[in-house]
């Protein structure tokens, strides 16, 4: 369905290639994930299948793209609708109607269909999606999950037989990416659709897909199929999930891909454990609050809760979409109306703090973090974050390689991975040197290594006598990084305590190693003899 021939890619201005003669074939009905690191160049994979790059991106691409038997190089995206669907990182955003019945109909529309024929599909692709009673809900009303649901089915309607998406399950709980995944899953096997996933989060997916394609970051991308076995090139990959991860530090041959197989093995010769050591906290508090509540409308956001954020101690907030966190982030920085008292340690309100001066206090990166990218190169604005700031030419650039890698300083923020906007935004906010730091889902595009070097660089800013409260669907980041953890649940607090002890009863929703070793939540507390 698909093949790829000598594809190769080259942004403008770029030193070199981010892909560099690829050759690939994916299968009619094949569900093949596609990972990499951070920035390496997934994205830029599909979006040159589906022909927005280069017509949407600055470059040259040369090559052969074949699809279907027909070969498309050189054709524009709208040369290829009737084939390819895609669903990018931010399906809400690439909305253009108000309901779901007017986004199923706007591709038919485009696409020439009669009115009888829509009808037919709508009600068709409603089904199987289950949506049918949803069509006349707003778009804005519907929940992470259901709004992927939406896009995917857009994206299907007219009937395409490729599908690509890009990290489709980033923002979702644990439950709705299961669901989503089953239902790509089915996509596939019942009705023969090729689908490309990209996706950081392997862990989700490697159990159920029939290929693995790794992009390199040097251009090379390397594939292994799941019946000739993954071994090599997970171990040749390195990036891989928790439960991956132990099996290669335990040496179990062939690696285990699922919790249940890792379970089975890890039973046949149990290892000792160290347990987690929490840095002890300062005592401090410096942001407390009381009786907070969000209210919208008639909707219940955030009930009642209390909180403090002592210096010294990062905590966080875990919980289904729709829980309530992003509410109580955005509420405890001031910006959004709310109940009760929160106070600084000074005893100042944010909300009672101008914009500006607040930012010296409370840094927040928001779960979009390109929302915070102004300016026309990474340049710019890193030299714009050091002046705000006050602090030398340079800090934030540093804190950027740090987070993210060598960058082109030159290229235009919207040209970077989610991932890599994320790296420059958190850089941005952690050169203010805020005493209290807010991130909403701050490993949205991140590959593992990426994560593991965030929870280095929160780990030093926590030991700087900071308080950081994060919002996150990502527990195997938690686990790493937390040492307090609230959870909610309907706008409830369920739960609050030490990291351990919350993540530990989150049960299939627990940190992988967790669910293997039942005495863990992370793999360097497991001892290899």
């Amino acid at each position: 369905m698909i093949e790829l021939q000598d594809l190769t890619f080259t942004f403008e201005q770029a030193e070199s290639p981010v892909l560099k003669r690829v050759n690939l074939q994916f299968s009619s009905g094949e569900f093949a994930l596609i990972s990499g690191p951070t920035g390496s160049g997934k994205s830029t994979l599909l979006r040159a299948i589906n022909g927005l790059v280069p017509h949407f991106s600055s470059g040259l691409l040369t090559g052969r793209i074949i699809l279907g038997g027909t070969e498309f190089g050189g054709s524009k995206p709208h040369q290829l609708a009737h084939l390819v669907g895609f669903v990018n990182q931010q399906p809400e955003g690439a909305f253009v109607t108000d309901t779901v019945l007017e986004e199923l109909a706007y591709g038919l529309e485009q696409l020439g269909f009669n009115e009888t024929e829509m009808r037919h599909r709508i009600r068709e692709i409603a089904g199987r999606f289950g949506l049918e009673t949803l069509l006349s809900r707003n778009l804005s009303e519907l929940s992470g999950g259901q709004q992927q649901r939406v896009a995917i089915a857009a994206a299907l309607v007219a009937g395409q037989k490729i599908l690509l998406l890009d990290e489709p399950t980033s923002a979702l709980d644990a439950r709705s990416a299961a669901e989503l995944l089953g239902l790509l899953r089915s996509l596939a096997t019942d009705h023969g659709i090729t689908v490309l996933l990209a996706e950081h989060r392997i862990e989700r997916a490697i159990g159920i897909v029939d290929s693995v394609t790794v992009v390199h970051g040097d251009g090379s991308v390397s594939k292994a199929k799941s019946s000739d076995g993954l071994d090599e090139i997970l171990r040749e990959y390195r990036m891989v999930p928790p439960v991956v991860e132990l099996g290669q530090k335990l040496g179990w041959r062939p690696l285990a891909l699922s919790v249940t197989a890792a379970r089975q093995e890890w039973l046949k010769d149990p290892h000792s454990f160290e347990s987690l050591v929490s840095p002890p906290a300062s005592g401090d508090v410096l942001l407390n609050a009381t009786e907070l509540s969000v209210q919208y409308g008639s909707h219940v956001g955030l009930q009642p809760i209390d909180v403090s954020l002592t210096a010294g101690c990062i905590t966080a907030v875990v919980g289904p979409n729709g829980s309530g966190k992003t509410s109580l982030l955005w509420a405890l920085q001031g910006q959004l109306e709310h109940a009760g008292i929160v106070r600084l340690a000074d005893g100042r309100e944010p909300k009672e703090i101008k914009p500006i001066p607040r930012l010296a206090e409370i840094a927040m990166v928001p779960q979009w973090a390109a929302d915070l990218l102004m300016l026309n190169s990474i340049a710019q604005e890193m030299a714009e974050s050091d002046t705000f700031a006050r602090v030398g030419q340079g800090t934030t650039a540093r804190l950027f390689s740090q987070l993210a890698g060598r960058i082109d300083p030159s290229r235009h923020p919207r040209d970077l991975s989610a991932g890599q906007q994320l790296a420059l935004v958190l850089a941005i906010q952690l050169a203010k040197g805020a005493r209290v730091l807010l991130l909403d889902e701050p490993t949205r595009g991140l590959d593992y290594e990426s994560k593991k070097q965030l929870a280095a660089q929160l780990g030093q800013v926590r030991n700087q006598g900071k308080a950081i409260l994060l919002a996150s669907h990502d527990v195997e980041f938690i686990a790493l990084v937390a040492d307090h953890i609230l959870e909610l649940d309907s706008g409830r607090l369920v739960a609050n305590g030490p990291a351990q002890q919350v993540l530990s009863r989150l049960g299939a929703n627990a940190p992988q190693v967790w669910q293997v070793t039942e005495q863990a939540i992370r793999v360097d507390q497991v001892i290899a003899r």
